[in-house]
């Protein structure tokens, strides 16, 4: 396992950005994630695999396609996979979209709670439990999970 790398990414976003995203998110984000946006905003990492706790299974490995971006014309753009994610209550409301996958599934970043700043994968084809059953855990934190990537051994 290897940190990863993050390519391709835009300009990172100043104090000003991050402020007004926390405002129109209604919520702080945590200081590693601020950090992650201050230093690049959306991009590729490398290498790009990670596993996570797998109610079928021990492990399930994914990739992330790609870190969701802030205040740029994107199809990744953070806050619309907010409105399509979260507002339209496909998630819980207190996850924030970070990343996808190339297969329609999230990673997600939990905002408040007991498990603040945690990472979680959103598992779309079991979506429509009420109770979010579709959600798996990959990581305490994002820096713990930016530190787990693996190459695809294919």
């Amino acid at each position: 396992m290897a940190k990863a790398v993050i390519l391709d990414a835009s300009t990172g976003l100043d104090e000003a950005g991050l402020a007004t995203l926390e405002k129109k998110l209604g919520l702080a984000l945590p200081a590693d994630y601020r950090s992650f946006l201050s230093q690049q905003n959306g991009g590729r990492p490398v290498p790009e695999c990670f596993s996570f706790l797998d109610d079928d299974g021990p492990y399930s490995d994914s990739l992330v396609d790609w870190f969701l971006s802030v205040g740029i014309d994107d199809p990744s753009d953070l806050l619309e996979y907010y409105s399509m994610y979260v507002e339209e209550e496909r998630v819980p409301s207190h996850m924030l979209p970070i990343a996808h996958d190339p297969f329609g599934n999230l990673i997600l970043l939990s905002l408040s709670g007991d498990d603040a700043g945690a990472i979680y994968f959103w598992d779309h084809e079991n979506e429509g439990d009420a109770d979010y059953s579709n959600l798996n855990y990959i990581g305490k934190n994002l820096d713990h999970f930016l530190e787990r990537f693996f190459s695809f051994q294919g």
